[in-house]
């Protein structure tokens, strides 16, 4: 018996050869690629850029030199151009892997239309190069949301794992599809070494187990767990939205923190865009590779997302 088997793993080693499949890769086309979130309270801007193959050697660049038109309500409204008083900056790493041993560093050019976008208005895009074909897109702003109550609960002298509670309300359009974002603000302020006054902004983490809320990665007994939250009407069309987060926060009146609520309402495509950014983020990562997540995109003939949002912003406290 012990030689037979000898005798089969010889075979099984030995049977072994490299074998080189040769798979027809299809050519890629390079198209234009347009980024633009219009929100109620920023001018409207976007980015221009170009696409690459997936096995293509190459860079993807910002475009400044495109035609980009604007139109309201279907009526021409005038022309975006660069905003070169706006821009960021790229870091191409080969080495160090780290942005101070970057060997060339590229800017990031915006396109701007100096004008807020207008509720209920639709704004459409289309943008033209010679090296590409012509690319169109366009996105509704939705209206902005009706906050019906407002509360923040001091936890810190209970035996509650978080020292704050956020509850509020608000009244959802039963005549629309409706998506939605919540985020919370601390803005802070405090003087350095040098007498220097500081100021701060950053997001607070949130915990809740609403339903409503598909996203975010499950902590310490709340299926919700995340710095923003992503959610659509579908379990509460048309009615009015009660929703209550707990987090760490110490309330102290005497500091100078402010504490911001943003309630964001979103169009359709920018819901899309950001759900499928956050199933990107939020996939099983293993040794053996995960599965992609496809990223949004609801521009013609390119690729990118353009879309639309409403934010309003509450002050909790003081």
């Amino acid at each position: 018996m012990k030689k037979i088997l000898i005798f089969l793993c010889s075979i099984l080693l030995f049977s072994c050869q490299e074998q080189v499949v040769e798979l027809d890769i299809p050519g890629h086309t390079p198209f234009l690629v347009v980024n633009g979130i219009l929100d109620t309270d920023t001018i409207m801007f976007l980015h221009v850029s170009n696409s690459i193959g997936s096995f293509q050697q190459g860079e993807i660049n910002s475009i400044s030199d495109a035609d980009v038109l604007l139109y309201e309500n279907n009526n021409l409204i005038g022309e975006m151009t660069v905003d070169y008083n706006n821009q960021d900056s790229i870091y191409i790493l080969e080495e160090t892997g780290f942005w101070w041993g970057a060997n060339q560093i590229k800017p990031i050019y915006y396109y701007s239309y100096d004008a807020l976008p207008q509720a209920g208005s639709t704004y459409s895009v289309e943008v033209s190069h010679p090296d590409f074909e012509t690319a169109y897109s366009q996105t509704t702003v939705p209206n902005e949301i009706e906050l019906a109550e407002l509360e923040i609960i001091d936890n810190s002298d209970q035996s509650e794992a978080y020292s704050s509670t956020l509850n509020l309300s608000f009244f959802d359009d039963p005549n629309t599809n409706n998506y939605y974002r919540i985020s919370l603000f601390r803005n802070t302020q405090y003087e350095d070494d040098n007498g220097e006054l500081v100021r701060k902004e950053y997001p607070l983490e949130l915990f809740s187990n609403d339903p409503s809320f598909s996203q975010g990665i499950p902590w310490d007994g709340y299926s919700f767990s995340g710095r923003r939250v992503f959610f659509s009407d579908d379990l509460f069309n048309g009615t009015q939205k009660e929703i209550s987060f707990d987090f760490d926060y110490k309330i102290d009146y005497e500091t100078k923190d402010t504490i911001l609520l943003q309630l964001t309402s979103f169009s359709e495509e920018a819901f899309n865009y950001y759900n499928s950014m956050e199933n990107n983020n939020d996939r099983f990562f293993s040794d053996i590779g995960t599965e992609p997540v496809p990223i949004f995109t609801n521009v013609e003939n390119g690729a990118g997302v353009f879309a639309s949002g409403n934010s309003v912003y509450f002050q909790v406290l003081p």
